[in-house]
């Protein structure tokens, strides 16, 4: 049995909801209000608020609902597991509730109740640290972390566990490969296609972990990256960048060895894939070949993750969510330029080939190869019109 002295108090409570948020991508409140009602179960703005201060306890049904909003909004839809991690949100409500009714004056005046609760701020910009109160010291932190996972599906806290065991793995040097402050970075899928490629002049570290945390990325926010097709990924930290002075020629030097090495992978990357393409929103310049740092690649699922999310009849489900969320969003925002029309047309060769390879699975054919003629010219630089090769007209 639980006692009282075990269940956290509401300001705690709270405290983890709003962890909860940051952790599913900081929805704004209104979007969260948004989210709700599509269960029907809709929630204002003001019971969000009144929700993650924690200055009283609210009704369970906020509660189930944000959880089942910030869920949503994460996943990009409401998928089997959420209704676990609801129930057990609902649980910790109730036994905070339980206590608040049995609690004696004296416990209701203990210093952990009186404890100032975190500030509050609506919204808070992409990217920006998180601040606690002084009190709270660091391994507080990492326990009511740990608390918080215990509310998470198994495979999404196996996902983060190998990220971060990924993102603290040192070189032969003693040097985090996530460390570096310029460097280049791919992901993969479950087959081990090369699904995005990208640069950071901020770090690995960050700029990975805002891709692969739902945080807010063109990429990921848009739909152009789906964070579950993600099994593998690859650094390539430049440290050539940070041994040199911090003077204009520096940086711009800087820069385009950083340019010139995502442009070797880009061309590598297209050269490797079965589809000929990626799915970065970027089309590279040709400029000249740089040889690439040393490299490291890291498996970001587990076995059971790979047998189960991994599985052709779940990618497909998922990936034509997914494709159907993309064209919704640029429908909405009318953002339908050229790279999101060309991201939909690789996200549609992806799903072709593996509903294929699907089909011929279950009736014992070999894999077919599906492909698009003419993709290559729009997924390669265009290259300049030659003017002496052209001919008069007849």
């Amino acid at each position: 049995m639980t006692t009282p002295s075990e269940v956290p108090t509401i300001e705690h409570f709270a405290r983890e909801l709003r962890e909860l948020r940051i952790d599913c991508g900081e929805p704004s409140f209104a979007l969260i209000s948004r989210l709700t009602s599509k269960d029907r179960e809709s929630i204002s703005v003001g019971s969000v608020h009144a929700l993650l201060t924690g200055k009283r306890q609210t009704k369970p049904e906020i509660v189930r609902a944000f959880v089942r909003a910030v869920l949503r909004h994460r996943d990009g839809g409401t998928l089997p597991e959420h209704a676990e991690v609801v129930d057990h949100w609902f649980t910790l409500w109730r036994k905070i509730r339980l206590a608040s009714q049995t609690e004696s004056p004296k416990a209701s005046t203990s210093p952990r109740a009186e404890e100032p609760s975190a500030p509050l701020t609506e919204p808070s910009p992409p990217g920006a640290p998180r601040t606690w109160p002084s009190t709270r010291s660091s391994q507080t932190s990492t326990h009511q972390r740990a608390q918080q996972n215990r509310f998470l599906p198994s495979r999404v806290r196996s996902f983060k566990a190998l990220l971060n065991d990924a993102l603290t793995q040192v070189d032969d040097q003693g040097r985090r490969w996530a460390d570096a402050k310029h460097g280049c970075f791919v992901f993969y899928d479950y087959d081990g296609e090369p699904l995005y490629l990208g640069q950071t002049v901020e770090s690995l570290r960050a700029r990975v972990s805002r891709h692969l945390s739902h945080q807010r990325t063109d990429a990921t926010a848009s739909g152009i990256l789906d964070v579950r097709e993600v099994a593998e990924m690859e650094l390539w930290p430049l440290w050539e960048n940070e041994s040199h002075p911090k003077s204009p020629e520096s940086k711009t030097l800087a820069r385009q060895r950083l340019d010139a090495l995502e442009s070797t992978l880009y061309q590598r990357l297209l050269a490797e894939s079965r589809f000929g393409a990626l799915l970065s929103t970027r089309i590279f310049d040709v400029v000249e070949p740089a040889e690439p740092p040393p490299s490291r690649r890291f498996s970001l699922v587990d076995e059971q993750t790979r047998q189960d999310w991994g599985h052709q009849s779940v990618r497909i489900a998922r990936q034509a969510s997914n494709l159907a969320r993309l064209a919704d969003h640029a429908l909405e925002s009318g953002a339908a330029g050229e790279h999101i029309n060309r991201t939909m047309v690789v996200q549609g060769l992806r799903l072709t080939q593996l509903m294929a390879s699907f089909y011929a699975s279950a009736i014992g054919e070999f894999e077919p190869r599906t492909h698009i003629d003419g993709l290559d010219r729009w997924v390669r630089p265009r290259p300049e019109p030659d003017v002496s090769a052209q001919q008069e007209p007849l």
